[in-house]
């Protein structure tokens, strides 16, 4: 199984002395489908990308099954700028990179065709959220990316390195 997706969307209620506190979250690994796209939103920056979440396993017959579920995230910058967008994604996420998030799943629901439609995404702002880039780091985070001397690959080359 290439990606794992721990899809406990939890919504639990913990009570402690006399406190009452729920919890929503889900936990997505696998890989990262596309380049992340970086809009402004008031002044912060806002990522959306997709993970693939790939999984294979044998059927009852014996036979092969893969199965790839899609997640989309929408990870948002801290207010001074120097957030989870900037300082990580924006630089440094890349086609094909496992990662590991943990966030909020957000339901939201639109028309399509007259017909309501329902789809959710997993939002990653503030402390509760976790990014992990699995795998180690494109780059070092001290230093910027303004390097040109480092061979650029083709996107042929690019796609023969995605794994699904």
């Amino acid at each position: 199984m290439t990606g794992h997706v721990d899809q406990l969307v939890k919504n639990v209620t913990l009570e402690s002395e006399n406190r009452t506190m729920n919890l929503q979250e889900i936990t997505v690994s696998g890989n990262v489908g596309q380049a992340p796209e970086i809009k402004d939103v008031k002044g912060t920056k806002v990522a959306n990308f997709s993970i693939a979440v790939n999984e294979n396993y044998k059927n009852k017959n014996g036979e092969k099954v893969e199965n790839t579920s899609w997640y989309r995230i929408e990870a948002w910058d801290g207010k001074n700028g120097n957030g989870l967008v900037s300082a990580v994604i924006e630089p440094m996420l890349t086609a094909g990179q496992m990662v590991y998030v943990k966030g909020t799943p957000v339901q939201e629901e639109y028309e399509k065709d007259g017909v309501k439609q329902r789809s959710f995404k997993v939002k990653l702002a503030g402390p509760q959220s976790l990014f992990k880039m699995i795998g180690g780091l494109k780059q070092d985070l001290a230093t910027p990316s303004n390097d040109t001397s480092a061979p650029k690959k083709s996107k042929e080359q690019l796609d023969d390195d995605i794994p699904f």
